[in-house]
């Protein structure tokens, strides 16, 4: 384990993945997506080929 540590890169991608994650975290908990869809009413899409 200390090998993997060991040089400054290893440590950065450490942090930077430590960071993506606890980012991706806290803005799951904060955006609340429509439980719906984009849909409002009743509507129809219709595809004209």
């Amino acid at each position: 384990m200390k090998y993997l540590f060991s040089s400054k890169r290893s440590r950065a991608l450490f942090g930077i993945g430590v960071v993506a994650i606890s980012i991706g975290l806290i803005s799951k908990k904060v955006i609340n997506y429509p439980a719906g869809g984009c849909m409002k009413g009743t509507q129809e899409i219709t595809l004209n080929i």
